[in-house]
């Protein structure tokens, strides 16, 4: 049930992550990671639209969230070292209605070709520049400021397309279980937080043991608490 300040509702949403915030510095990489502590299985596990043999890491995020822009630079960086093998993909969360306008910006994007640019300036004009981008007029003025035809992405916001994305997302928010953002799933069968992992570079450390893992290229790297399903 979506409350009535909603505003206030989506910031106490995103500060859940507040605490693993002060675990950043944390650089003991010694400790065993622990199903049922530092990751949670997702059961049953959802299927992926990664390729064969493809491991997918999936993120769900919101671009209004502090602790997503934060998480935003370690995951900028992982990207260009990550293992091979994984397909890394973005999924907006709608946790909040809220949050939906952001989400249909995104889908927009990316269905004009422009998410790959557009992405890291959309978190910039909001926690940087403070920018209030809350609605298709906004954004659109915003967007053609960086050269985005205003038009082809206020028909792409409002097309059948976005609308479909809208609601693949959201049903993969409810198969995840996720409760927060960002949350990162791990080939549709783990999920983890900064909180639960120990911070954002412990969880991107988490994110690669699982990923290969799942790939068969190691030996599994984590202390199981829970059995398999």
């Amino acid at each position: 049930m979506i409350p009535v300040n909603t505003r206030i509702f989506s910031t106490l949403l995103c500060a859940l992550l507040l605490s693993a915030v002060s675990a950043e510095h944390n650089t003991d990489t010694s400790v065993g990671f622990q199903e049922g502590r530092h990751y949670h299985r997702i059961s049953p596990a959802v299927a992926t639209q990664a390729e064969p043999g493809s491991v997918e890491v999936l993120e769900l995020f919101w671009y209004g969230c502090p602790h997503c822009f934060e998480f935003e630079k370690y995951l900028s960086r992982w990207e260009q070292e990550k293992p091979p093998g994984i397909t890394f993909v973005r999924v907006p969360a709608v946790l909040n209605r809220s949050w939906l306008p952001h989400a249909r910006a995104y889908y927009a994007l990316q269905s004009i070709g422009e998410i790959d640019r557009l992405h890291p300036l959309f978190f910039q004009a909001l926690h940087v520049q403070g920018r209030r981008l809350q609605d298709v007029a906004s954004m659109s003025r915003f967007l053609s400021q960086h050269g985005v035809d205003a038009e082809a992405f206020r028909q792409a916001y409002n097309s059948d397309y976005v609308e479909t994305e809208i609601q693949r997302a959201s049903q993969l928010v409810r198969q995840y279980a996720a409760r927060s953002v960002p949350t990162v799933i791990v080939n549709g069968k783990y999920r983890s937080t900064a909180g639960d992992a120990g911070g954002y570079e412990r969880l991107l450390q988490l994110v690669n043991q699982l990923a290969l893992q799942e790939a068969g290229v190691s030996a599994p790297a984590t202390d199981k608490q829970a059995s398999p399903d």
